[in-house]
């Protein structure tokens, strides 16, 4: 795929957080998108979106990185920097909701559903590193399934809500957080699961022609 120059990168996220309510994103082509991007190749419908998708969840990372990385330093027990992470990272989604959502549901009527598999996996990738986990092996892997379980699950709450507050949001991180110390790990690996089929189905139900 093609490679964008960080002045690409730049230019594209301007564009795209001014406009993105305009787009039509079911029939995204270069000419319509690029209309003053003459330096980039062409990209078909399906690169296009892939591209933009990862520029934006770079930038997002980018962001959360900015967020947490001189105050993660503070904070000492892995349940404590596992709140603050996930706390951190739904306060700037939360500003991006639209956005993210948009995208979501493109990649559910392009039947590409790996991406946000992809996407949420990432994200408990980041915050595990973050917390600095040291896991390897089996545990690697179900730590970020189980976290993969929670972010997701709360990912679909702010997705249904329009006034879901910060507070409520860090409650249930808390009650999430809780609840996971009492179900046995194969059973949260099954919970991802669902919970990724949850966000599948919200987004499946706008695809039959709901809407946002």
């Amino acid at each position: 795929m093609l490679q964008f120059t960080e002045a690409q990168k730049k230019k594209t996220l301007i564009f795209l957080y001014k406009n993105y309510k305009k787009i039509d994103f079911n029939k995204l082509d270069q000419v319509s998108f690029f209309k003053t991007f003459s330096d980039l190749k062409f990209l078909d419908k399906e690169n296009l979106l892939n591209k933009l998708a990862d520029i934006f969840f770079e930038d997002l990372n980018k962001k959360f990185s900015t967020e947490i990385k001189t105050k993660i330093k503070n904070i000492h027990k892995t349940n404590d920097k596992i709140f603050f992470l996930l706390s951190s990272r739904f306060k700037i989604e939360k500003k991006y909701n639209g956005l993210i959502k948009i995208i979501f549901f493109q990649f559910i009527r392009e039947n590409n559903s790996k991406k946000i598999i992809n996407y949420v996996y990432a994200v408990a990738d980041t915050i595990w590193k973050f917390a600095n986990d040291r896991s390897v092996d089996f545990n690697y892997y179900t730590k970020r399934l189980i976290l993969a379980s929670v972010y997701s699950k709360i990912l679909i709450l702010i997705f249904c809500s329009t006034d879901l507050s910060q507070k409520k949001v860090d409650d249930q991180i808390v009650k999430s957080l809780q609840h996971i110390k009492l179900i046995p790990q194969l059973k949260m690996k099954i919970n991802f699961i669902k919970e990724m089929k949850e966000i599948f189905n919200f987004f499946s139900m706008r695809k039959e022609g709901r809407g946002f």
